[in-house]
């Protein structure tokens, strides 16, 4: 039997997945990595020991599970957060990567928006200026401060990019990816801006080869098969945002629809079939041809949780290797016992700044109304209450916008938690699918390489693959409660905010 196999870089770990061509999966391996904070707003990884041996290392660890013939494998796709990797010309990376939560480069935003203007920028690359999430701040950062590494760089890639080039030779970028770059046309007319490169003086021919998501750009080479296991030949498709692997493995694929993953980031999107754009989303060139997505990006989804596992929860961690449990169900045990509201803990889940709605760098993670009183199930109920209300925040926005949101996919490997998804229902008060294929990512790149090899002949094919296994109804007593939280929550920021912007001045001073 063929299989496609998916590669998603994340954040914080590196999935490889294997699916039939049924989209049944077969065999899935992960490996986390650390982010690395050198300064206070310093955000980075390191994408050869990081990214590129978790690469190798679940894709090994997959073929071992599934004991699949590697030749049996059609095609490969990989999807991947957004950071910024200098690269020589043979591929090395030269310096860590700057990761999109990384903070160093808001001056640089604001020297775009001196030199070039928000509206000009706006009006070629459909996106407004913002640090971390658009790599020319980053690349702009990167001349100013280590000059020797930007003449040494042959190519600025991404994460997606950045992986396909280990396994092919080929230096290349997705028009997803693209669309965050701040150099390139989204609209119907695509392609590097030689007009923006020119103004902000980044030569064009630092920057990679555009594609469309499903196209192969090469095949896996003798030193990738080496590494990987894989068979010297297999094609690799161009890849794409997770964002954009778990639209399509959700199967938002037409105008209207719209979907919540939740990873590391949360990512909350809508499909549109033109390229009608809003600067208060990040506009984005889909996998599928005439179609984009709107999406707000909340840069304390996942991350938030994972924080407090790692800082707060250490005796979970140590309950879960006594029970043969994962850390987070024993979290999720504790805070399944707190009411909603969580007895009056608010959290803001600011640990990175944030995008979405608010487009605030120095926005913190914030804490409110805890007391002595309080347990650590209550704070860990109220970090997911925190995150589902970013998520009800934004959608607010898209319905000012005029979006038409009655009920929302929902997929990642934060809605393993049952009580987070039944949480996102209710403070939203959104009808909530939850997928039957969480890993929507891996499921989304398997899908798009099937295209890109052929494997399937329409995207309409694919549609039926996507099966929901689970729809949830808001609970009207928890949304009233809720609602009045929320509006506390998104008072408390509105009072904070100048706040924000003075402890970042003292850190730095």
């Amino acid at each position: 039997m063929p299989y496609l196999l998916g590669i998603d870089v994340g954040t914080s770990s590196t999935k490889s997945e294997l699916f039939d061509l049924e989209g049944n999966s077969v065999a899935v391996a992960q490996e986390e990595y650390p982010i690395i904070s050198p300064k206070v707003g310093y955000a980075e990884e390191d994408p050869e020991n990081g990214w590129w041996k978790a690469s190798q290392d679940t894709v090994k660890e997959a073929l071992k599970i599934s004991k699949v013939n590697p030749k049996e494998i059609l095609g490969v796709c990989v999807s991947g957060t957004n950071a910024c990797i200098p690269v020589d010309r043979e591929g090395k990376a030269l310096t860590n990567a700057i990761m999109q939560l990384d903070n160093r480069s808001i001056k640089y935003a604001e020297k775009i928006r001196e030199k070039v203007g928000e509206e000009t920028v706006f009006k070629i690359t459909g996106n407004r200026i913002a640090s971390g999430t658009f790599l020319a701040p980053t690349i702009l950062w990167i001349k100013e401060n280590m000059p020797k590494v930007f003449e040494k760089t042959y190519k600025f890639m991404v994460p997606t990019g950045f992986i396909t080039m280990k396994l092919t030779g080929k230096y290349t970028i997705d028009l997803s990816r693209c669309s965050t770059t701040l150099l390139y046309k989204i609209g119907k007319e695509k392609g590097w801006s030689h007009e923006l490169c020119q103004m902000l003086d980044i030569p064009i021919e630092k920057l990679p080869e555009s594609y469309i998501s499903k196209e192969i750009v090469g095949e896996v080479c003798d030193e990738a098969s080496k590494r990987t296991g894989l068979a010297k030949g297999t094609p690799v498709v161009a890849g794409c945002m997770d964002t954009v692997g778990a639209a399509v493995g959700s199967a938002i694929l037409d105008e209207g629809e719209a979907f919540y993953t939740l990873g590391t980031l949360g990512r909350f999107c809508c499909c549109i079939s033109e390229p009608k754009f809003d600067k208060r989303f990040i506009n984005i060139c889909h996998a599928i041809e005439d179609r984009w997505l709107a999406m707000a990006l909340m840069q304390g989804g996942g991350l938030s949780m994972r924080w407090f596992r790692d800082e707060l929860a250490t005796e979970a961690i140590e309950k879960a290797k006594i029970y043969g449990k994962s850390a987070y169900q024993i979290i999720d045990e504790e805070a399944e016992k707190v009411p909603a509201g969580s007895k009056g803990i608010i959290f803001l889940p600011y640990l990175s700044g944030e995008k979405s709605p608010i487009w605030d760098p120095y926005a913190r993670g914030v804490l409110f109304g805890f007391t002595a009183m309080h347990r650590r199930g209550e704070i860990a109920r109220a970090v997911m209450e925190g995150v589902a209300y970013s998520l009800r925040h934004n959608i607010e926005v898209f319905e000012e916008a005029g979006f038409s949101i009655p009920r929302i996919k929902v997929g990642g490997g934060g809605v393993k938690s049952r009580l987070w998804r039944k949480i996102i229902t209710d403070v939203t008060g959104k009808k909530v699918e939850v997928t039957r294929m969480l890993a929507t990512e891996t499921f989304g790149d398997a899908l798009i390489a099937g295209l890109g090899v052929k494997a399937y002949k329409s995207v309409d094919e694919i549609k039926k693959m996507v099966e929901i296994e689970e729809e949830l109804v808001p609970d009207a007593e928890n949304h009233k409660r809720y609602t009045r939280m929320f509006k506390l929550y998104k008072r408390i920021y509105d009072h904070l905010r100048e706040d924000f912007v003075e402890l970042s001045n003292i850190e730095v001073s």
